[in-house]
């Protein structure tokens, strides 16, 4: 068993049955590819034999075609001709009529009889009828004061309105049409030539008969099909082939070689009618089996769509199969002198290959035993090279991979310490950075006359985004939202400055512009960096419900009235702060009813994006706030705004830190000032 499992014997193995594989394939692929071989020759050459026929047939049927519109265009001609003369005639007995100061019922007589005895040259016969569409002259006495308008041409139109209209439009018409015989009641196709006289409301008709057009094109045809078989009958094929030609019905056009008995059964038809292409996408040689085991007959087939014929080319399969079972026996016979004096290769290779490979084995067997978190023994760098072959770099590979999992394994400790201090100073850092922040809801529960609720969401473990609220006195209260440029720990140190700043200007001053003022000169003393933040600050008169609020380039406020109604506070008071020094902020100011909210937000509401790169937008926000009931708790407003701006953004990691803050004045305070 343990031989059975040796690397040299599964080498040994495995080129010999490499071997006898590739010997196998070869050969396979050797017999399929000389029948491929000589299956493509004989592809080619029929289909240049089916092309050859293809030409023929095309060209002569073009020919004909050609000579049957060059016939309608003689007769088309020579009605036209005659078309002509009928009318310079009419015009000129008409005049003569009016020199002769004779009536004009005496002139259209004499046209009349004229007319009644005229022979149009190279048409049947002619006749007239007025614009009524009754015949007014005609060969068939009985049909003159018959009204002709129900006969129809091939498209279903009346052919006297039609002649009509299209004379009005080109000076004359040429209809084929279905006209009732000169004997009998049937109808016959016709064609014509209908030549307008207005001057006494005729229509000239001049008629040919369709069926003598069909019988010239039939003679016609009948001398392609002669031509046709005559170029055939000469055409040589490989292998006994021949070409045949029948019709859609069965009919043979061309007969077989050798007579119309086996190749013109209905099933033998039937399967090539099956097989045809139409010329755009030629088929290929393909068995033909309804033609019976003992013929062994493969076939390729076109049809020619004009006339409803298949062409069809017949080849022998038995001739395909020869060459290819001659070249597999000789094949085989290489092949098991060139086996044997490889299984005696192999067996020294396999020897040479598997010593080495025996050796690294134990090697790497002994990996998992290592302690890598250790220095690396001395042993590793008095390594002397391995050879140059591949066995000889796949044991450079896996002593260049020793080394390396010492170094990694070292490398990865250090960074691993590292991170994990780090990460346990940012959680410190954003415990300290909330805890800046109000965050105990309600904020006043003794204050019925207010309902205050905020959140914010960090893009990064601490953020820029900053709100406070506090009672400046028993009255007014201050209440201030804000966005530091940027995100991370300067942010985060910038908006805690921020806000301590503006804690101690609502300290020092009434109004919130003055308490903006100076809290931007205060940031742009002193700011290398110049890190700007937005910001709102407003004084919440809780006796009136008035705001008296300042703008420092921040989102504009939010305010949902009565009704429901959202109103946009977009005036603003000036630039963010911390930009430059010496800024006056113009004083700002709103009023809430009992039962009005405040809403506050920063852009990383309205700027949440999906994965498609949409913004969320203001008019969202507008929407989503018009559709809330305006008695709804802050808290929950807060928590709804939340849930659609992480509905919109789906699993798309947060760009920016958000903030919301929502604030509902519910009655006058009843409190002094």
């Amino acid at each position: 068993m343990r031989c059975v499992n040796s690397l040299r014997v599964k080498i040994f193995v495995g080129v010999i049955a490499i071997l006898a594989l590739m010997a196998g394939g070869i050969m396979a692929y050797s017999q399929r590819a000389v029948r491929s071989a000589m299956v493509d020759a004989e592809q080619r050459s029929v289909e240049n034999v089916l092309q050859m026929a293809e030409l023929a047939i095309r060209s002569q049927y073009l020919q004909l075609l050609s000579d049957k519109v060059g016939t309608i265009q003689d007769r088309k001609a020579a009605f036209r001709q005659f078309g002509q003369t009928v009318r310079s005639t009419l015009d000129t007995l008409a005049a003569q009529a009016q020199r002769a100061r004779t009536s004009d019922e005496a002139a259209r007589a004499n046209a009349l009889d004229w007319l009644a005895g005229l022979s149009p040259v190279a048409g049947e016969y002619s006749f007239v009828f007025d614009r009524a569409g009754r015949a007014v002259v005609y060969p068939d006495a009985a049909m003159v004061g018959q009204d002709l308008s129900g006969f129809r041409d091939i498209r279903g139109r009346s052919v006297t309105q039609t002649a009509w209209s299209d004379s009005e439009l080109y000076g004359s018409s040429f209809l084929t049409y279905a006209w009732k015989a000169m004997k009998g009641e049937a109808t016959e196709p016709k064609y014509g030539l209908f030549v307008p006289f207005p001057r006494w409301g005729w229509m000239i008709g001049i008629v040919g008969d369709v069926a003598d057009l069909q019988r010239e094109t039939d003679v016609r045809r009948a001398e392609l099909v002669e031509r046709l078989r005559s170029s055939l009958g000469s055409l040589q094929m490989a292998g006994n082939g021949f070409v045949f030609v029948f019709d859609g019905s069965g009919r043979p056009v061309v007969a077989p070689k050798g007579g119309e008995d086996g190749w013109m059964a209905p099933a033998v038809l039937s399967e090539l009618k099956a097989m045809a292409s139409d010329g755009d996408a030629p088929s290929r040689l393909a068995p033909l089996p309804s033609a019976g085991p003992e013929q062994g007959a493969e076939a390729q087939v076109f049809r020619l769509k004009a006339l409803d014929w298949y062409v069809a080319a017949i080849v022998s399969s038995a001739a395909l199969a020869e060459p290819a079972q001659d070249l597999i026996l000789s094949q085989g016979l290489v092949f098991a002198g060139g086996s044997l004096l490889a299984a005696v290769l192999a067996w020294f290779l396999a020897q040479r290959i598997s010593r080495p490979l025996v050796a690294l084995t134990h090697r790497a067997r002994a990996l998992p035993q290592t302690d890598f978190t250790q220095a690396p023994p001395e042993a590793l760098a008095k390594r002397r090279p391995e050879g140059r072959d591949e066995i000889g770099r796949l044991a450079s590979a896996f002593h260049f991979m020793e080394d390396s999992l010492y170094r990694n394994v070292q490398t990865v400790m250090r960074v691993t310490q590292e991170r994990e201090r780090i990460e346990g100073e940012l959680n410190v850092a954003r415990d300290i950075q909330l805890g800046l922040l109000p965050k105990i809801f309600p904020a006043f529960p003794d204050r019925s006359e207010i309902d205050i609720h905020a959140a914010l969401v960090s893009a990064k473990e601490v953020g820029g985004d900053l709100y406070d609220f506090y009672f400046i006195d028993d009255r007014h209260l201050c209440f201030t939202i804000g966005d530091v440029a940027g995100k991370g720990v300067p942010a985060a140190l910038f908006m805690a400055i921020t806000k301590t700043l503006i804690k101690s200007a609502a300290d020092r001053f009434p109004d919130p512009w003055q308490m903006m003022a100076a809290v931007n000169d205060t940031l742009a003393s002193d700011n290398p960096n110049s890190i700007f933040v937005t910001s709102l600050i407003g004084v919440l008169d809780c006796l009136t419900g008035e705001i008296r609020y300042a703008n420092g380039g921040h989102n504009p406020p939010l305010v949902i009235r009565e009704g429901g109604r959202v109103e946009c506070l977009r005036p603003i008071s000036g630039p963010a702060l911390g930009v430059v020094e010496g800024m006056d902020y113009e004083p700002l100011a709103t009023h809430l009813k009992p039962g009005e909210t405040l809403v506050l937000y920063t852009d990383g509401v309205t700027e949440a994006m999906n994965a498609r790169d949409e913004l969320y937008e203001d008019e969202r926000l507008l929407q989503l706030l018009e559709a809330q009931d305006p008695f709804l708790p802050t808290e929950m407003l807060v928590q709804r705004i939340m849930a659609d701006v992480q509905a919109h953004a789906g699993g798309t990691p947060q760009s920016d830190d958000i903030t919301l803050v929502a604030l509902r004045f519910h009655q006058p305070s009843k409190r002094s000032s």
